[in-house]
């Protein structure tokens, strides 16, 4: 059997982050010293237990409240982007793509195959003219029943929304939990001087 896992190199990039925003940054590893300890022993290259992305988003949580920490995972996420692997993928979907909200936004399962394993089956499917769906489905038993590490994934799509000059917002919109499944709605709107 798979245990859901997230890759330690990103955890340790999300710590590094923290670390250059002084005093906020310290709050954030303060609410939760013993998970920052054990992601700085971590070896890079290793799958640490998706439960420590969970505590993460919850020391967020605890620090800044719902959903001012979505914003300021959104912003960790962002810090991802000048990293080489996510810089190199994010700029290939813009080369690909443009700044199209809708057609970065539905990158994001394939960001979560780079970042997550074991963590459910992630699709994208464009709802409207400015509103994509992130829909999971499979997820695991420890990650269906939490609902903020569910919502946290719209994190990915606010940072695409910054990456394009847009402001838009991320909200769960279904979870049904005894099924795995969750849909995350992902919403912008008209890039300024179009």
């Amino acid at each position: 059997m798979s245990h859901p896992r997230v890759q330690a190199g990103y955890m340790r990039d999300i710590a590094d982050s923290l670390a250059r925003l002084g005093a906020q940054g310290e709050r954030v590893r303060a609410a939760d010293p013993e998970l920052f300890q054990a992601i700085s022993e971590a070896h890079r290259s290793a799958w640490l237990p998706v439960a420590m992305n969970v505590r993460w988003v919850e020391a967020s949580e605890r620090v800044f409240g719902w959903p001012n920490a979505l914003e300021f995972l959104a912003a960790r996420v962002q810090d991802q982007f000048a990293n080489p692997l996510f810089r190199s993928f994010v700029e290939g979907g813009v080369r690909l793509l443009g700044l199209d909200p809708g057609a970065l936004v539905r990158l994001i399962p394939r960001g979560l195959g780079i970042t997550f394993r074991d963590c459910g089956e992630w699709s994208s499917v464009r709802t409207s003219e400015r509103s994509v769906e992130l829909r999971a489905s499979a997820l695991p038993k420890e990650l269906a029943g939490h609902e903020r590490w569910i919502e946290s994934i719209g994190a990915g799509a606010l940072a695409m929304f910054a990456t394009c000059r847009v402001t838009g917002s991320a909200r769960l919109v279904e979870r049904r939990a005894a099924e795995g499944r969750a849909v995350i709605e992902a919403r912008w709107d008209a890039a300024k001087g179009r």
